[in-house]
């Protein structure tokens, strides 16, 4: 894996101490250009992949969109060549303090309607309106930067006004274990793939090879 990344992208993997989460984020960044690989039909390895100053990747080289995120060992790939793009997963968990997050990131209109949502479902619901809200914000290019309060999306609304800007929203259709959004520009019409089967084996090999 490390011999597809950036220089900068192993540099940042090395310092990583934790060996589940070095890989988690070397699996990411893997995965990340392997995708990106296969659309526009260059070795992974020659992407020349930059950062804007709020964390958003882009690729100058190329007239495309796209936004990424992982969480634990899920990672997400958005790419469009029509509009700015942003997309969040997080992986489905309790949260014993989801109430005090959510003073962090509910406008009051959602934080009276989180209130009335019964204990079991809080959760499941927090992690929801935290990836709807964070794939608006990467769509936007700010990212976590702009202060999540000040943006409303609700649970249930497919567009939201940001700014003076529309944003579409999409729920993602995973599984059990994963909730996300991703947000554009445009009601596009979204194409979902798994991994190439390529990378499927390559990560076969190497889980084969003990890295669990």
């Amino acid at each position: 894996m490390r011999e597809v990344l950036s220089p900068a992208e192993r540099e940042r993997a090395e310092k990583i101490h934790r060996s589940d989460l070095r890989l988690s984020y070397l699996q990411a960044k893997f995965a990340f250009r392997t995708i990106l690989a296969a659309h526009l039909h260059v070795p992974p390895k020659d992407l020349q992949v930059t950062i804007s100053h709020f964390g958003k990747p882009r690729l100058p080289a190329h007239d495309i969109e796209l936004s990424q995120s992982h969480s634990h060992d899920w990672s997400a790939v958005a790419v469009s060549a029509m509009s700015m793009v942003g997309i969040d997963i997080e992986r489905s968990r309790p949260l014993a303090n989801c109430r005090q997050l959510a003073c962090h990131i509910m406008t009051d209109q959602e934080a009276r309607i989180f209130e009335e949502l019964p204990q079991e479902l809080r959760a499941r619901k927090f992690l929801e309106l935290w990836t709807r809200k964070e794939a608006v914000l990467k769509c936007a290019g700010l990212g976590l930067r702009e202060d999540p309060r000040g943006l409303h999306t609700g649970w249930d609304e497919p567009a939201v006004q940001f700014g003076d800007v529309q944003y579409y929203l999409n729920a993602l259709p995973v599984c059990e274990q994963l909730v996300g959004h991703l947000a554009s520009h445009a009601p596009q019409k979204i194409i979902m793939r798994c991994m190439p089967s390529q990378l499927e084996r390559q990560m076969f090999s190497l889980n084969r090879e003990g890295f669990q």
